[in-house]
């Protein structure tokens, strides 16, 4: 982890994840002697996991995230609130159950968060499609978490220490992602961004834009996008004094990202950013929710259904994203 952990009131709030993915193990693995954390619900799930991977932990059971002692042991702490439905149940396969546990896991995540009593989130990642079979219909945490909190201008972002990626649009169909770009979102999200970044202690940040088509649209020979929605957007930044540049062709941008040249990429579509930023950092990128009213920080990987349950999960990425929502908090 990138600086000591200290332990201080109230707690972070971990959420379970997946019951069928690699989440839980990653929790078993990761916060035993870190202190300061709660996982929210599926003691059972843990327990049972443990005890299938051999895994010796001390899993203790608390009745509010204020009964978190203020010392550090080698305990994990859980708010054992929910119980997972095991019928049907396989490890690695989507399952009703599991999605109904990682949604209320959240939901109860999110009432602690908002009433002050856990001062961040870091969730474990869940499957879309067992949350949509337990009838929420959500395109994953970061629509969930904005329609929990009634958060209207929010943005996804992956972290590393070498790239930090913002995404005007995020998990959509592509076609549909070309139709929501507009200078109104461009512009919104390089303000978000920067804002982000700002709060980070990074006084006047260095922006990259990318542009939408090849080449940035050569001038308008392979798209428009650049000259009609995203150069007005640039200009709106850079009226106010901002250190924006762009738009920059995709294929040039990330490699002088990379290299130190800025300190954010806006990226305009999901794989845009996702493909670049988990080539460099796959284990250790960190999915951070800008805008919602508290911090909330992810592990920038999936479930894992490929190896849940085999004792293969690496935690270090979710290490990172605890260190990151630490980080934000101070």
């Amino acid at each position: 982890m990138p600086f000591s952990a200290s332990i201080a009131s109230p707690p972070i709030a971990v959420t379970l994840g997946d019951a069928a993915g690699i989440g839980p193990e990653t929790i078993l693995k990761a916060l035993p002697g870190v202190p300061g954390v709660v996982v929210i619900g599926g003691g059972q799930v843990l327990s049972d996991l443990a005890y299938q991977l051999g895994l010796k932990v001390d899993l203790r059971y608390l009745n509010e995230p204020e009964d978190l002692p203020q010392t550090n042991d080698s305990a994990i702490y859980v708010l054992d609130r929910f119980e997972l439905d095991k019928k049907n149940f396989v490890m690695g396969q989507p399952h009703q159950g599991a999605g109904e546990l990682a949604f209320c896991c959240i939901v109860e995540a999110v009432k602690l968060a908002q009433a002050g009593r856990v001062k961040a989130l870091v969730t474990a990642p869940i499957c879309k499609e067992s949350l949509h079979l337990a009838g929420h219909p959500f395109d994953g945490h970061t629509g969930l978490l904005a329609e929990l909190t009634g958060t209207k201008d929010y943005r996804m972002t992956f972290s590393t220490k070498e790239l930090r990626i913002i995404h005007v649009t995020a998990h959509m169909a592509l076609a549909e992602a070309c139709k929501k770009i507009t200078q109104e979102r461009v512009f919104s999200t390089i303000q978000i961004g920067r804002n982000h970044l700002i709060a980070l202690g990074i006084e006047n940040p260095r922006i990259a834009v990318c542009g939408l088509n090849p080449h940035a649209g050569e001038a308008g020979i392979f798209g428009r996008e650049e000259i009609e929605i995203i150069n007005p957007a640039l200009a709106q930044a850079q009226a106010l004094g901002w250190d924006c540049k762009g738009p920059i062709p995709g294929d040039v941008v990330f490699i002088q990202g990379f290299k130190g040249q800025y300190d954010l990429i806006v990226a305009m579509y999901h794989d845009q950013g996702h493909i670049p930023g988990k080539l460099v950092a796959f284990d250790r990128g960190v999915n951070v929710t800008v805008g919602l009213p508290f911090v909330r920080c992810s592990p920038d990987h999936g479930t894992a259904f490929d190896i849940a349950g085999k004792g293969l999960a690496k935690e270090g990425n979710l290490l990172e994203a605890l260190a990151y929502a630490r980080l934000l908090l101070r």
